[in-house]
């Protein structure tokens, strides 16, 4: 019996243009215009999400140590052309060439971090400007102790200096991915070499710019407009379902159709769940609509779909639930004026608050916490924290608040609900 009425329920729903077109034709036009109208103000026409500022400052050079490393090589015995053979060899391998010229010179790279290079500076004194997120501190005799550790197992590590903008941790953490990857590409050299394998071609094969998108995607996703406005009227319009569905089921009283439900032996509390798994499967589905629509319309990556799923079907239960409730007042009021007061004023509020129209904390930190509050806003609040890569436990104060507010919306529609048939 309960399918039944849920498939009734349905087949009011589809036959009625109204509804359809508010549900599903409203939201994705929305979208679009949205997204490309606003998208250039919000994306702010950025190719990347962030920019580090890496001051490398290298003591040396390889013309100013190549002396040295000559006559290292000639107390060890090295003379002649095979002098010269290694010579070209070192220098074609020189690691701080490889990383100015090969890794941080690529295209992708440059997109996330700038590069500035200086001889000698006072490092004391740069290390105090806030606009520089990492220095990197080349010694003298680099190279040498490069060339004694690597080619002969010389216990005379070559050291750096690294120094990190601890006020720019994400800035400081894509520095320090990319030259930990460096770093470790160097160090290995000797493993490399015995196993005939060319360190300059083993280093300009790093997976720096993978590492990047890493430490974005794990602290700092941007969210462009096409995300941020498929989310806003996705939890915008799911509202207008209890409203529809309430007016469908008051139509029932009003055609007599009710009263024969119930002379047919269902019972009160059945028809009030069938209202509230009408309400949930149709603001799933809305739902699923909209974010495939995001996803091959406008392009969108949605990660953590675990996540999302989550919370897709926390919000369509409350949905659901809401419907129930809203049902069951109109059934009490015997008019239809709940949900015209409701569409007209909450969802509006509710839509202001929760950030669909914008991002509220721009203009309030406090109204951006009071729009949390909401449901629609803590969905949101959900949705876009996990699409800025947070952990997943982020999510759940937000279901929680969700989960309240169904099991209420519920219980007093079946507290509430008419035992008996509905009178005009």
């Amino acid at each position: 019996m309960l399918f039944s009425l849920i498939a009734k329920q349905m087949k009011m729903l589809i036959r009625n243009k109204q509804p359809l077109i508010i549900l599903l034709v409203m939201p994705l036009v929305l979208i679009t215009i949205l997204s490309n109208a606003l998208g250039s103000i919000m994306d702010g026409g950025e190719g990347a999400a962030i920019q580090a500022n890496l001051l490398i400052v290298d003591d040396s050079s390889w013309t100013q140590e190549e002396e040295a490393i000559k006559l290292f090589l000639e107390r060890e015995g090295v003379t002649g052309p095979a002098l010269d053979a290694l010579l070209k060899q070192f220098k074609s391998s020189d690691p701080v060439e490889l990383l100015k010229d090969t890794i941080l010179a690529s295209d992708e790279m440059k997109k996330y971090i700038a590069v500035d290079y200086k001889q000698t500076v006072d490092l004391k004194a740069v290390r105090q400007d806030e606009n520089i997120d990492g220095i990197l501190n080349i010694p003298t005799d680099f190279r040498l102790n490069y060339i004694k550790t690597a080619y002969f197992n010389n216990a005379n590590f070559a050291e750096l200096s690294l120094y990190l903008n601890q006020d720019n941790d994400i800035r400081a953490s894509i520095i320090q991915s990319v030259l930990a990857d460096w770093q470790s590409g160097y160090t290995q050299s000797a493993a490399l070499l015995e196993a005939n394998l060319s360190p300059q071609e083993i280093m300009s094969n790093l997976e720096g710019v993978e590492k990047i998108e890493q430490v974005l995607e794990a602290n700092e996703r941007k969210i462009p407009a096409s995300i941020y406005y498929t989310v806003g009227m996705l939890v915008m319009f799911a509202l207008y379902i209890p409203a529809f569905l309430a007016g469908f089921a008051l139509q029932e009283v009003q055609w007599k159709v009710y009263d024969r439900i119930l002379l047919a032996g269902v019972s009160p509390i059945l028809y009030t769940l069938s209202i509230f798994f009408t309400g949930t499967l149709v603001a799933f589905t809305q739902q699923v609509i909209m974010l495939l629509f995001g996803m091959f319309v406008l392009g969108i990556e949605w990660i953590s779909l675990e996540g999302m799923t989550v919370i897709i079907v926390s919000y369509s239960l409350f949905v659901g639930a809401l419907s129930a409730l809203m049902t069951t007042l109109q059934f009490r009021t015997k008019t239809d004026g709940i949900a015209n007061i409701f569409n007209g004023l909450f969802i509006t509020v509710f839509s202001f608050l929760g950030g669909s129209f914008f991002n509220i904390r721009d203009i309030s930190e406090m109204l951006g916490k009071i729009g949390d509050l909401t449901p629609n806003g803590a969905t949101m609040s959900a949705i876009l924290s996990i699409q800025k890569g947070q952990d997943l436990s982020v999510i759940w104060p937000f279901m929680f608040a969700l989960y309240i507010l169904v099991v209420v919306c519920v219980l007093l529609s079946i507290v509430f609900f008419p035992r008996r048939g509905v009178a005009e």
